[in-house]
């Protein structure tokens, strides 16, 4: 199955396109940037994404005033998000998210074995997982996303070697500053299933 990023991310939104950047085109784990663009006129709850391996890390573009996300058919944060906001969800949970004001933001799909592949060849310890405040503002995650940006928007796609370098420098930002130190097999077991912040 296709990961939640690109079109098919794009559908989840109920969207008939979303436009994607992939940054590191490996099959089995690829970095993928897709911009998320809800109008007035598309708002409401949106589908579920299934189940999968991945964490979706989303910058808001623009400010939110009010935003759902669901778990497992409830919900579980409720709040708007300022320009420049970030949010980590554990996509192993059934998630969906409720959009009662228009949404601009790009999402990044990374998928937990990337993770792994990032802290192993840096000879740093696994994390078990990804997560962060709702709503937390992140300079460097906001200059990234507009170099991001940039490129998604740009008349010529980037190198494969400039996005692969960008999406390098993302994931380790997201491992260095937001991975949950993983103590064992005990530890790793006992680590929430879901990180409580979203789109």
């Amino acid at each position: 199955m296709q990961g939640a990023y690109g079109d098919l991310l794009g559908r989840y939104f109920e969207l008939p396109s979303a436009p994607a950047l992939v940054m590191l085109p490996a099959p089995k784990t690829p970095f993928v940037a897709t911009r998320i663009t809800c109008l007035p006129d598309q708002l409401g709850m949106k589908q579920e994404i299934p189940p999968q391996d991945a964490f979706a890390v989303t910058l808001h573009l623009a400010g939110v005033s009010h935003h759902e996300l669901w778990v497992r058919g409830r919900p579980s944060v409720v709040r708007g998000y300022a320009p420049g906001a970030i949010s980590i969800v554990d996509l192993r949970d059934e998630v969906a998210s409720y959009l009662g004001s228009p949404l601009d933001a790009l999402h990044f799909y990374v998928p937990r074995a990337l993770v792994d592949a990032m802290t192993d060849a840096a000879g740093l310890a696994r994390v078990s997982g990804l997560a962060c405040t709702p709503g937390l503002v992140d300079p460097v995650m906001e200059n990234l996303g507009a170099a991001v940006l940039a490129l998604l928007e740009g008349p010529q796609r980037a190198s494969s070697a400039t996005s692969e370098h960008l999406a390098i420098a993302i994931c380790a930002h997201l491992v260095h500053r937001f991975g949950n130190p993983a103590t064992g097999d005990a530890a790793a077991s006992q680590a929430p299933q879901h990180s409580r912040c979203m789109h």
